[in-house]
């Protein structure tokens, strides 16, 4: 009779979800940092291809059996840096430098009319088309924040930048949620709801916005937000946003990003977020650019990379166009204009992911519309953080 090796593992051992997950962060964050020191890149260079190795290697359930939590994960990462990104938007400097405020709208236009006419010109249908044209509007916040952030660039091409970011961001929400109206019209043919849907979304995302800048204003006269410990209770409260926007199926990035502008421009001083704040969310940062990275797969760079790249090209250039027609009246050179108009180009993660909805409402959209915006956050996810570092690091604002 043989003995009982009940206690002994399965072999070969079958390797818990978590353990991939953990194995990723801490290659992550080598990788991050090898190339950062050898390669001079910015650290989220690294991420997505680390996220992308992972999921190859760990078999697609990975990410089908903890979707769900992944998603989540990437929801409060991102919710936490469009929240900062949203707080540093000085809406009195607009007011003071309204070609600011021009140059963003135009930009914007410029960068929806190139990605609409290339999709149309490429035999894109019309409403996927329209769809692609808004992803193209925006530029990628992660992106912007975390190279700035870890450039520690300050100057005339950095403030401008997050502040053009943030602002194509919200343009780019507002104009995919309102195609969803359409959207609803042309499919189900019931006008109730392509008009209530987009309107529930954006007055309802801007109101839970507002509530948490009132509820973290309150905290910020209560206690010192700077403390640590209170800096817990303002990622409770940011946690327990996250929730509320799921239960009641609003737009993360609307109600963040909005919450973050009341909150700068309705307080007296300055609002400066926590310096402990950013240590958890630059734990999050990596499982975003990580999540990312297990989402692309190499099937939709076949598929849309093509198309991908002609869009890239034309959105990149319309909005360098944009902004370079207008740095004079604007207040920075051209040089400077050439430098911003540059690092715009990332493609935004949180627009897309809007769009991935969308798919999932409307398979129609799939054939078109999801390898494309796939295609494109993988290109730019590589070469996105490089254009901005080097375009910082040019503008002499960079200060490591």
């Amino acid at each position: 009779m043989e003995p009982s090796v009940f206690f002994l593992p399965d072999w070969p051992p079958d390797l818990s979800p978590l353990l991939w997950i953990a194995l990723a962060v801490v290659g992550a964050a080598l990788a991050g940092e090898w190339i950062r020191h050898h390669l001079g890149l910015p650290r989220i260079t690294a991420y997505p291809v680390v996220g992308m190795l992972v999921a190859a290697i760990a078999g697609n359930r990975l990410v089908a059996e903890h979707g769900d939590w992944l998603r989540t994960g990437l929801d409060i990462a991102l919710a936490i840096l469009l929240f900062e990104l949203g707080s540093r938007v000085d809406l009195r400097w607009l007011r003071h430098n309204r070609w600011l405020l021009v140059t963003s709208i135009c930009e914007s236009l410029a960068a929806f009319g190139a990605v609409f006419a290339v999709s149309r010109y490429l035999g894109v249908a019309i409403t996927p088309a329209v769809l692609l044209g808004a992803i193209g509007m925006a530029t990628s916040p992660a992106v912007i924040m975390r190279v700035v952030a870890e450039s520690n660039a300050q100057g005339q091409v950095s403030t401008r930048l997050l502040i053009l970011t943030a602002l194509n961001t919200i343009y780019a929400v507002v104009t995919v949620h309102l195609a969803m109206g359409v959207l609803h019209q042309r499919y189900s043919g019931d006008w109730v709801l392509a008009i209530t849907h987009p309107l529930y979304l954006l007055g309802a995302g801007l109101l839970v916005g507002k509530l948490l800048a009132m509820a973290v204003s309150g905290l910020h006269r209560w206690l010192a937000l700077r403390d640590e410990y209170a800096s817990i209770i303002l990622l409770g409260l940011v946690l327990m946003t996250i929730g509320l926007i799921e239960a009641l199926r609003l737009p993360v990035t609307l109600c963040m990003l909005f919450a973050g502008i009341v909150l700068r421009n309705g307080e007296r001083r300055a609002w400066v977020f926590p310096r402990h704040f950013g240590s958890v969310g630059g734990v999050l940062v990596i499982m975003l650019f990580l999540v990312a990275g297990m989402q692309i797969k190499v099937e939709h760079l076949f598929t849309g990379g093509f198309l991908a790249l002609v869009l890239i090209g034309a959105r990149s250039l319309a909005k360098l166009t944009g902004v370079l027609l207008l740095a004079r009246p604007a207040g920075v050179s051209w040089r400077q204009g050439l430098l911003l108009g540059l690092a715009l180009s990332p493609a935004a993660g949180p627009v897309m992911v809007a769009a991935a909805d969308l798919g999932r409402l409307y398979p129609e959209l799939q054939v078109t519309l999801i390898p494309v915006a796939m295609s494109a956050a993988a290109i730019m996810e590589l070469v996105g953080p490089v254009i901005v570092a080097l375009c910082l690091k040019w503008s002499g604002e960079r200060r490591d």
